[in-house]
């Protein structure tokens, strides 16, 4: 499979990836926003890329693997009805009926992918369902977005761009703000206010611990 920007299908599949970005204005989610104005991609389309329900039990759907540094490596599954995340075998989440999101705050994602030169672009298409933004992140969370739209097969009129960083935005930027910061606890990391989220502060402690420690390790090479 062609695993890039220039595939269309891929970035309209991975741009329907984003269960909290919605349009009040147009009283629309982004996932039924593309069903409704693109070609999204057929069903055969997306088992190639999934595998098929029937083959749950013995899923052979395709996996993106990059590795982020020497420590960390970055698998993403694409399993029917849900794409699942892991940094080595640490689960991140999902974006699922059941997802789990909201892990990285926008300063972490740019450190890891800092050094990702050449899939700069493509990695910050996959891993943004699973990041908080801030209010006070909007410009740069905007301008990455519209570099990145800018960039795909897509080839969106300014018109779209707009709407689609939109979209994305409020997707990381809730409006409660205690809903997009992380706290530091001690002896466990950072935490969230978010439920959706492997950072939970309703998850277990120990859990927590596992996924901060992992996701340090991703930012090793940033000095964060």
């Amino acid at each position: 499979m062609e695993f890039d920007l220039n595939n269309k299908n891929l970035v309209l599949f991975l741009l329907a990836q984003f269960p909290f970005a919605s349009n009040d204005e147009l009283e629309t989610m982004l996932t039924d926003y593309l069903v409704e104005n693109f070609d999204f991609p057929t069903h055969e389309w997306i088992e190639g890329l999934t595998g098929t329900e029937e083959e749950t039990d013995n899923w052979n759907g395709y996996t993106f693997v990059h590795r982020i540094n020497d420590e960390v490596t970055l698998f993403v599954e694409f399993h029917p009805q849900e794409t699942i995340y892991f940094f080595n075998d640490t689960y991140l989440g999902n974006t699922g009926g059941n997802y789990r999101l909201s892990l990285l705050s926008w300063d972490e994602l740019q450190a890891i992918l800092q050094h990702q030169h050449n899939d700069y672009l493509l990695l910050l298409l996959l891993l943004l369902p699973l990041t908080i933004g801030r209010s006070q992140e909007r410009t740069a969370i905007e301008a990455n977005v519209r570099r990145l739209l800018k960039a795909t097969a897509l080839e969106l009129d300014e018109v779209n761009v707009e709407l689609f960083t939109q979209f994305i935005v409020r997707h990381l930027i809730f409006e409660e703000e205690d809903m997009n910061t992380l706290q530091y606890q001690e002896n466990i990391g950072f935490v969230t206010n978010r439920n959706h989220s492997e950072r939970s502060l309703s998850n277990n402690p120990v859990e927590i611990t596992a996924v901060n420690k992992v996701i340090t390790q991703a930012l090793k090479l940033s000095g964060m």
